[in-house]
């Protein structure tokens, strides 16, 4: 039985070193994955913004060519 004991103890000691520095890994690749989310998220924020700006532009062209129509409408009735 102190045969098995020995062998027992030194694979515990190394699965119990694994599963420490696998645990500390995940912490990495999670704080690593959460850093690009948020990356994502102010492009994603960016984008929405130029967007909002770009549809505000192309809206007060819409009105500007509108109203350029209609003068020259009035100009030939």
């Amino acid at each position: 039985m102190e045969f098995f004991a020995i062998p027992i103890s030194i694979l515990i000691s190394i699965l119990t070193y694994l599963a420490w520095r696998n645990g500390r890994w995940m912490k990495e690749s999670h704080q690593d994955t959460m850093a690009v989310l948020d990356r994502i998220e102010k492009g994603h924020t960016e984008a929405r913004k130029e967007m909002a700006e770009t549809l505000k532009y192309i809206a007060q062209l819409i009105v500007s060519e509108g109203e350029k129509t209609r003068q020259i409408i009035k100009v030939q009735i």
